[in-house]
């Protein structure tokens, strides 16, 4: 029987006699009060290391496959989507943490989010939830026997471990080899897996897909000492609050982040339960979560993909930028792509009953938009148009007039969102901006167009370069208009002190003609995607003997692509969610349909094969060089901080000891009220320690800004790099850092040989 008979044959397991049935049923129940016995046993010396790398795969497994077992979830669907186990793992952790966060006040204990509470809690959950599946069908048992020769799939494993080391290379001054090695072996491994698919076993494919994408994963969020990124040092802040107080609260007004509890309970429990620093729960563990939605765009993709192109397919995902670059640095949208991820694969899974099926779902619902506001936005409206255009479809395809698991997704999704983001925490601050963008300006349709729109179409919205000349202008005027209350000191408009360009820094490139061939690949690569997924969603829609599951997956594709064209055509709905993020969302159902065109092409003409591969091969490789930074390493002209201890992105994300310290002793010492002047890349260390609601943080470091009593916060980027980063609007600039003002007007009160603060 072949793979894809097989998968084929699952929705119509054998039912064996009753008494057997039963008998074999409970066998799994021996397993998890194991697993069980082995949590509470072990949560007490979670002082140990190695007892803490024990404890998380154990959190993140057990409780998952306890709610897939009581919910009557076929064992076969959860071995063909293994994303179902984190997730409903999640699931069970978010449900037991919130019972003991609401009960326990109420009982005297006064920080639930401790280890015991959080224990005892979560014992309670899985024990009610294992009476509730005594009499499982035998069906639900996952078929671990299935997977041969465990050592041989465990040696896609050591790749992570290998980019892991380079990150920590780089950490410590050492040399980006090891790095760049690790960025080789995964592209490696991606296009030989991919060639070589029809060799392998579907079990092979997914754990090289979880390696490589943990990889590229790792290789950012292990950087620096804190955690790497910009949202995440907002998340982080939230983390630690909740960490410190062991107790979450309701209300979080105008609060987006302390909202979601994937940044303040899911990481607080883990932690307690674990042992494993807070720290590392973002840097280490979040990224193990988040590979499992290139695991979920797999298993989707192999119900209506042989095994070669349902490979390429999660392969789409993993060499997207955004997915292994930005997607660690937002800590909440990681776990909600994966419970989305997770949604998408349980919507379309017709082999559960339906009363499980649906269970799942809202489960799956919820627990997104807890996670996370944005992505449960996207998800709202991809599964409402889809249905609209299912409906259509059905008077002249044969297609039901209504899912009944995506209804309800959508249902439950904006049921969920108006109660938790509304009623419950009053953290609707995003959508009211949003609101009131749309009303102030509408769509407001390609807003930096000028003459030349379709380069604006393939940018993007981002935000505008200015000279430093046009900088101090503008953000002088902006000050006098809307700041008065600033008081510069009488000299700061002397010429003397007039802003200069800040020096570029960045290596030069060695090769242009390669540089410029690599760009010109990439552009096209990624464009090439954006069109060829819309192209085989309608093709897989209005085909007249197309399956029924990749017809809806169609019908999703072309959903996802009209919410694509908006993202990436309004500058409004851009602000909120840009065009990268949604595409990655979207390549859930778009990423399928891509590969789908190409292996029907193969089917249809064999001639083609060859060139196909080829192509594939290529393409894969050539994108992964450029989004990787490896290609950076080849033809010059720097690369990102995976790669380099220098360049903007080290100097805007990797953040330093001795910079967090500066930054610590400034929010404590500055009294509130009054102003700290920290350009945009320190007020990312700054958010860290202060969080971002701290007031009078200022990023215009320039003489005609700064306030007569200010405190100024300078970073090692800022004194060694000499280079201030600001915004203003949708404009960007760097220029020099102006040291010669500062020196003749202000004093050093604090430095660490690295960083400084400078006050009068």
């Amino acid at each position: 029987m072949s793979r894809q008979q097989e998968s084929v044959s699952v929705r119509y397991r054998m039912q064996p006699e009753w008494s057997s049935e039963r008998e074999v049923s409970r066998r799994p129940l021996t397993v998890h009060l194991a697993g069980l016995a082995l949590i509470v046993l072990l949560t007490p010396l979670h002082d140990v290391w190695a007892v803490q790398v024990l404890l998380v795969p154990l959190l993140l497994i057990i409780p998952g496959v306890i709610l897939l077992r009581a919910l009557r979830i076929d064992g076969e669907a959860v071995a063909m989507n293994p994303v179902y186990v984190p997730a409903a793992s999640m699931i069970v952790l978010l449900v037991s943490a919130l019972a003991v966060d609401f009960i326990g006040p109420l009982v005297g204990i006064s920080a639930p989010l401790r280890a015991a509470p959080l224990l005892i809690s979560l014992l309670i959950v899985c024990a009610a939830l294992l009476v509730g599946s005594l009499d499982a069908p035998a069906g639900t048992a996952i078929p671990w026997s299935r997977m041969s020769q465990p050592v041989r799939l465990a040696w896609p494993l050591l790749i992570p471990l290998l980019s892991a080391a380079g990150a920590l290379r780089l950490n410590s001054g050492h040399t980006a080899h090891v790095a760049e090695l690790a960025v080789l072996v995964v592209i490696v491994a991606l296009v030989a897996a991919f060639l070589l698919a029809p060799r392998c076993d579907d079990s092979l494919l997914v754990v090289i897909i979880f390696a490589t994408a943990l990889a590229m994963m790792w290789s950012f969020s292990l950087r620096g000492d804190l955690v790497y990124g910009f949202d995440i040092s907002s998340e982080y802040y939230s983390l630690n609050q909740t960490v410190t107080t062991g107790i979450w609260h309701v209300s979080h007004p105008n609060d987006a982040y302390g909202a979601m509890l994937s940044v303040t309970v899911l990481p607080a429990q883990l932690h307690a339960l674990s042992g494993i620093p807070a720290l590392l729960i973002f840097k280490a563990v979040y990224p193990v979560i988040g590979a499992f939605f290139a695991v979920a765009v797999f298993g989707l993709a192999r119900r209506v993909l042989t095994g070669r192109w349902a490979f390429m397919a999660a392969a789409l995902v993993v060499m997207q930028q955004t997915f292994f670059q930005e997607l660690p640095a937002l800590a909440r949208q990681e776990i909600a792509m994966v419970l989305f991820g997770a949604l998408m694969c349980a919507v379309l899974d017709s082999s559960m009953a339906t009363r499980s099926r649906w269970t799942f779902v809202c489960l799956l619902s919820l627990g997104m938009v807890v996670a996370h506001y944005s992505t449960a936005y996207l998800a709202i409206p991809l599964l409402a148009i889809a249905a609209v255009l299912q409906w259509g479809t059905s008077w002249f395809r044969a297609v039901p007039r209504l899912t009944g698991a995506a209804l309800l997704a959508c249902v439950v999704s904006v049921g969920g969102a108006t109660l938790w983001y509304g009623s419950l925490t009053h953290s609707t601050s995003n959508m009211s901006q949003f609101v009131q963008a749309a009303e102030g300006q509408g769509l407001n349709l390609l807003p930096n167009s000028g003459t030349n729109v379709v380069a604006t179409y393939l940018q993007g919205e981002s935000d505008q370069a200015v000279t430093p000349a046009q900088y101090q202008s503008l953000i002088a005027s902006s000050y006098r208009t809307n700041d008065s209350f600033i008081t510069p000191l009488p000299d700061a408009s002397q010429a003397q002190y007039a802003l200069k360009p800040a020096d570029d820094a960045g290596p030069p490139v060695t090769s242009p003609l390669g540089a410029s061939a690599l760009n010109l690949a990439d552009l096209l690569i990624q464009q090439f995607l954006n069109v060829l997924g819309g192209v085989a969603a309608l093709m897989l829609v209005l085909r007249r003997k197309a399956r029924l599951i990749a017809r809806h997956i169609g019908l999703l594709g072309l959903a996802g692509t009209a919410i694509l064209l908006l993202v990436r055509v309004s500058g409004t709905i851009a602000q909120e969610y840009n065009p990268q993020r949604a595409f990655l969302q979207t390549l859930i159902v778009l990423a399928i349909c891509i590969c789908w065109l190409f292996q029907r092409v193969g089917a249809r003409w064999k001639w083609t094969r060859s060139a196909i591969l080829f192509i594939g091969a290529a393409s894969l490789g050539l994108f992964m060089l450029g989004t990787t930074g490896l290609g950076g390493v080849v033809v010059g002209g720097g690369t990102a901080a995976n790669l380099s201890n220098s360049g903007s992105d080290y100097q805007e994300f990797v953040m330093t000891a001795p910079d967090l310290a500066a930054a610590a002793w400034v929010n404590k010492t500055a009294p509130i009220g009054q102003f700290i002047y920290a350009d945009y890349y320190a007020q990312l260390r700054l958010d860290t320690v202060a969080g971002p609601s701290r007031p009078g943080v200022f990023d215009a470091i320039t003489p005609e800004t700064l306030d007569q009593h200010a405190w100024v916060y300078a970073t090692n980027v800022n004194l060694k790099d000499n280079i201030v980063n600001s915004l203003l609007g949708g404009n960007v600039t760097n220029y020099a850092f102006p040291s010669r003002f500062l020196d003749s007007n202000y004093d050093v009160v604090y430095t660490d040989g690295s960083s400084e603060v400078f006050h009068r």
